[in-house]
């Protein structure tokens, strides 16, 4: 549990980097406490925790307090420059054709030395409202923060992206196309204001958000393919790594893919070397690991969600062992520990999330694979429509499953986010306490 420790100090001065020193010192003592009290059992074992606790809030504290990174946050986007504008004072506004053949304007104060025909990625904030640039009329601006030309592996995974887009809206009727396409490449913009409403009102909107659960989907189907074949051990865990990775790049490196890559790395690691295979270690190593080379992360509310969600399905499992009750357990448990982040993010609730992911995480992994039935029409002309019949269905059940949540009365609301500092001190305390009470038991005799 060496990575779990570790990842609890680096988090706690993540956290804690721009509180006043008082608060953060304050905080740092009610998880030693915390791992004291509960660890007791095990003088020796507690004392090595609050050591790991320790080394990874001084490497957290260098990390965050000395060596900030300024880096955005926006995912990814590319297209091909089609205006430029100079808008004096203001700077320029380039016209760009996004690689969903929307066209949209980029916006900055500084020089875009880019000339039509070239093709740019960029992140930035996307704000819509329609305005002209010259002659032509654009939706919406994104107010970059970082831009650059394509490479030729950009162009390359754009253009794929760009394929598998156009193919899954072509195939699968709407709303269960754009909500197929978000499940599988976190690609969610073709949905519309009134369904992306009742998947937030009903607690579903994680499930356009690509996340660990379609990464072990990946690894799982990539690792029962190879079992039929005879492959060396290293070749078929490779392969497997590879594909989980190659997924991570199209779906364009989203913070919670990134984890989830990197901790299925360390878990084939694990499995080539004969290491321990634990998940919540595993899960610490994966968080420090990205953070130290991304620290921005620590900001992502994607990032956040996927490592609280995958720490409390972790507890569960240790809690209690596999039964038939774990479809309904799991939802339930992963609700109620994103539940604080979500009132400190967003002040709303919803009091039948645990009951619609019930009803919709059977369907999840069936989306998936009839979504990636439907690629096939990429090549073979109609194909496609004919391939999207059960993707259109199961995505109309989820909508559907949504829609009827919302419907009863008191389903969700809003709330008075609590201060960050107490929700971050809660989880932070929490997972203290769930490490503590790990250690104790396995200390046991």
């Amino acid at each position: 549990m060496s990575g779990a420790w570790l990842a609890l100090g680096f988090l706690a001065s993540a956290a804690t980097s721009t509180w006043p020193v008082v608060t953060a010192v304050a905080v740092l003592a009610s998880l030693a406490a915390t791992t004291a009290v509960i660890g007791g059992r095990s003088f020796s074992g507690a004392q090595r925790a609050l050591l790991l606790v320790g080394a990874g809030a001084a490497a957290g504290w260098i990390r965050f307090g000395l060596f900030p990174d300024p880096s955005a946050l926006s995912r990814e986007m590319s297209g091909v420059v089609q205006l430029v504008e100079d808008d004096g004072r203001l700077g320029r506004t380039v016209v760009v054709l996004r690689d969903d053949g929307a066209l949209v304007a980029l916006r900055t104060r500084d020089s875009l030395p880019f000339e039509p025909g070239e093709t740019v990625v960029w992140q930035g904030d996307y704000r819509s409202g329609a305005f002209s640039v010259g002659s032509v009329r654009v939706p919406g601006t994104y107010e970059i923060t970082a831009i650059r030309r394509a490479t030729d592996t950009d162009a390359t995974f754009g253009g794929v992206r760009s394929i598998v887009r156009s193919t899954v809206l072509r195939s699968v009727p709407e709303p269960s196309g754009s909500l197929a396409l978000g499940m599988l490449t976190g690609d969610d913009r073709g949905l519309s204001a009134a369904t992306r409403a009742v998947l937030r009102q009903a607690g579903l909107s994680h499930l356009t958000a690509v996340s660990g659960w379609n990464v072990a989907l990946i690894a799982a189907a990539l690792e029962g393919a190879l079992s039929r074949v005879r492959l060396r051990r290293w070749v078929s865990w490779a392969v497997v790594g590879s594909g989980v990775w190659g997924y991570a790049v199209l779906t364009g490196l989203e913070p919670p893919v990134l984890r989830a890559a990197t901790m299925t790395s360390l878990y084939l690691l694990a499995r080539w070397r004969g290491w321990p295979r634990e998940p919540l270690a595993a899960l610490g190593w994966a968080v420090v690991a990205l953070l130290l080379v991304r620290p921005e992360l620590a900001r992502s509310l994607a990032f956040q969600l996927s490592g609280i969600a995958t720490a409390a399905l972790c507890a569960s499992d240790l809690w209690q062992r596999r039964d038939r009750w774990e479809a309904i357990r799991s939802p339930v448990v992963v609700q109620l520990a994103v539940t604080p982040l979500l009132l400190l993010r967003f002040g709303t609730y919803s009091l039948v999330a645990p009951i619609a992911n019930v009803l919709v995480e059977p369907v999840v992994p069936l989306l998936m694979g009839a979504t990636l039935a439907v690629l096939p029409g990429a090549v073979v002309p109609g194909l496609g429509a004919v391939l999207g019949f059960p993707a259109w269905l199961l995505g109309r059940w989820v909508v559907a499953v949504a829609e009827w949540s919302t419907r009863l009365p008191g389903a969700s609301g809003l709330a008075a986010s609590p201060p960050v500092w107490i929700v971050s001190w809660g989880y932070l305390v929490a997972g203290s306490a769930l490490l503590a009470w790990i250690d104790r038991r396995s200390a046991a005799p």
